[in-house]
């Protein structure tokens, strides 16, 4: 039963916001919509088996268009059992909260069938055995992605659903962005990561005979014939889709779009369906020779990915921007673990499972902190008005309920004990450093900085929201139930997957504790209670060129809506007079018509009206005839 189950996770969705479609009133289209989002969530328990361990344990497969090696197949296994249920139920609570929250809006056809689509095409992503099949799942979450991100595409209101101050530019570029053109960003970011990805499963598939996840991995060394060129190629699609360095720019920008689709986008859907890839595919990369220089690349642009985006995090002022800034840092900690590990698991091939169970783990730690803090977050802007860090402060008098939900969360973000996000990024923070260690650098050190970063924008957005800041100008009240109930119960799942894990690792916890990039947290977090909670407002003028520079997000999206856009739009002046007017036009428009022009003139001329000429014409037809068949 397990394939009907799988098949009804996931598209009871898309079937739900289809038939939503049909349906009159925004009412009974989001309420279908959640209704499809629960059967989702039932059968992903239902699909699961806790005796499943590994990869590709169970494959089921039914064939499509075998000749291209396009099969419908699902695989169920330790990763994607946990990762269906996880994205089935995150997509309910999800959806669950959007129905007051979207409440009145002005296109709620297009948000609820979108809404449904994306979660059918990540939990397609997650069970899909053949990688064609994974493609359509993988384009279905850019395509959705672009929809409701720009999903405001009128572009009003400015302080609530931009992000930048309107009117701040930098060296004659634009610093802000309506949803209409951090959609259009997102996508354009996406497809230049997805062309390679695409590129790279037609060389497999020549290479190896099959694109098949679960054939590939038992393969074996014979995978060796692949090379290193299609894993690089194969490495663009999820750096792209996970945000990584320097394709962050996307993911801060999307928070254009309805708080709840950035739920959706951080911790259900999309960013995770990147760095999701890498972990399952690694035991089928780690077979092919030379793989420790794809593993560095993953582990070093990770690395950098999470050190970077802390700084980020840590100098925007915008709620939802803080958060996203975090989101690339955690998508970053879980590269490089997945890197860390094919890099330990290439001298250990015992330890490359657990090692890669460790970095996923973190995207369920990552998952269950960030959507509540973006769905509460979410309930702040929708009370306050206002998007903007602080404009508005001490919201813990105002939104207890939220408050508590809140600080949960965070807590667990930044790796606080006993929470959830305590064990699972210590121990990804581990598979950095012992990556880093297996290739001679000192992991400690950028083990280290990640750690301690990561409680000075969690506590830093918290204090100077919801301790500190002005009191706010309008009444504010708690959210409706509809909203903080979801977001309540997913931060006190952290609690919950805490204590699991504290008797799952409990032979860890000491070690835990003792280590290095926990101490480096330790010192964070007091540094962090100092500047944000005990004494806000303390600022040094030595670090301000730093906050300048990560406040401008280090100048990224001056590059890309700049110099880069610049050059792109010259060089399509250029292919269009070089070459389309230059060579097709001239061919198709000038020359072809100007020589059919002349045969058609020179045919006329032997059109004169003569019998005699026709007959002349005939006799010479038929010698011409006869000496062929002579020859």
């Amino acid at each position: 039963m397990n394939v009907e189950y799988i098949s009804i996770t996931i598209f009871s969705p898309l079937i739900a916001s289809i038939l939503s479609i049909f349906l009159p009133g925004e009412r009974a289209k989001s309420w279908l919509v959640v209704f499809g989002a629960f059967i989702s969530a039932v059968f992903s328990v239902a699909s699961y088996s806790p005796a499943l361990g590994g990869l590709y344990s169970e494959v089921y497969t039914a064939p499509w268009i075998p000749q291209l090696g396009l099969y419908i197949s699902y695989h169920l296994d330790q990763f994607s059992g946990i990762m269906g249920m996880l994205v089935a139920w995150l997509v309910f609570f999800i959806v669950l909260y959007s129905v007051k929250y979207m409440e009145g809006d002005y296109r709620p056809g297009w948000y609820w069938f979108f809404m449904g689509f994306f979660a059918t095409s990540m939990l397609l992503i997650t069970y899909a055995d053949n990688l064609w099949f994974l493609l359509m799942g993988w384009e279905g979450v850019g395509l959705a992605s672009w929809a409701l991100i720009g999903h405001w595409y009128k572009d009003d209101e400015p302080d609530v659903k931009w992000v930048g101050h309107p009117g701040d530019r930098v060296a004659l570029v634009d610093y802000f962005w309506p949803p209409s053109k951090a959609g259009l960003r997102a996508i354009l970011t996406i497809r230049t990561g997805d062309s390679a990805f695409i590129l790279s499963l037609a060389y497999i598939l020549a290479a190896a005979g099959t694109v098949q996840l679960s054939k590939l991995y038992s393969l074996g060394p014979s995978v060796s014939v692949l090379g290193l060129l299609p894993l690089f190629l194969f490495l663009m699609g999820p750096l792209t889709k996970s945000a990584q360095f320097p394709f962050t720019e996307w993911l801060l920008t999307a928070m254009t779009g309805p708080t709840s689709v950035s739920a959706l986008i951080h911790a259900a859907t999309m960013v995770n369906a990147g760095v999701y890839l890498l972990i399952i595919t690694a035991p089928i990369f780690a077979q092919v020779p030379g793989s420790s220089l794809y593993f560095l690349a993953v582990l070093t642009i990770g690395a950098l990915t999470a050190v970077l985006s802390s700084l980020i995090a840590l100098a925007v002022d915008e709620f939802k921007l803080v958060l996203a800034g975090s989101t690339a840092t955690n998508l970053g900690i879980i590269a490089a673990a997945a890197g860390g590990a094919g890099l330990v698991g290439l001298n250990d091939a015992g330890a490359l499972l657990p090692l890669l169970w460790i970095a996923f783990m973190q995207i369920v730690g990552h998952a269950i902190s960030k959507a509540p803090l973006f769905m509460g977050y979410g309930a702040v802007i929708h009370e306050a008005n206002t998007k903007y860090l602080g404009a508005v402060g001490r919201l813990s008098k105002y939104m207890r309920v939220t408050s508590v939900a809140l600080f949960l969360a965070m807590l667990s973000l930044v790796g606080t004990p006993p929470l959830a996000g305590f064990f699972t990024k210590e121990m990804a923070v581990d598979n950095i450093v012992e990556g880093f260690n297996s290739v001679g650098i000192a992991g400690i050190v950028v083990g280290g900085l990640i750690a301690f970063l990561a409680p000075l924008y969690g506590l830093r957005l918290i204090g100077l929201s919801l301790i500190h800041g002005p009191e706010p100008k309008e009444h504010i009240h708690e959210a409706h139930p509809i909203m903080w109930v979801p977001y309540t119960v997913l931060a006190l799942s952290t609690i919950g997957v805490g204590a699991y894990l504290a008797l799952e690792y409990s032979s860890e916890v000491a070690r835990l504790i003792a280590s290095p990039g926990f101490l480096a947290f330790l010192a964070g977090f007091l540094i962090a209670l100092v500047l944000y909670v005990f004494k806000p407002g303390v600022k040094s003028r030595a670090l301000e060129p730093l906050w300048r520079i990560a406040y401008r997000r280090f100048y990224l999206p001056w590059l890309y809506d700049g110099p880069i856009a610049w050059i792109y739009h010259h060089l399509a002046h250029v292919v269009y007079w070089a070459i389309d007017r230059g060579v097709f036009d001239n061919l198709y428009h000038v020359a072809l018509p100007a020589a059919f022009g002349r045969m058609s003139a020179a045919f006329r001329r032997l059109q004169t009206g003569s019998l005699s000429w026709y007959l002349l014409y005939a006799m010479v037809g038929v010698l011409i005839l006869v000496l062929l068949a002579l020859v």
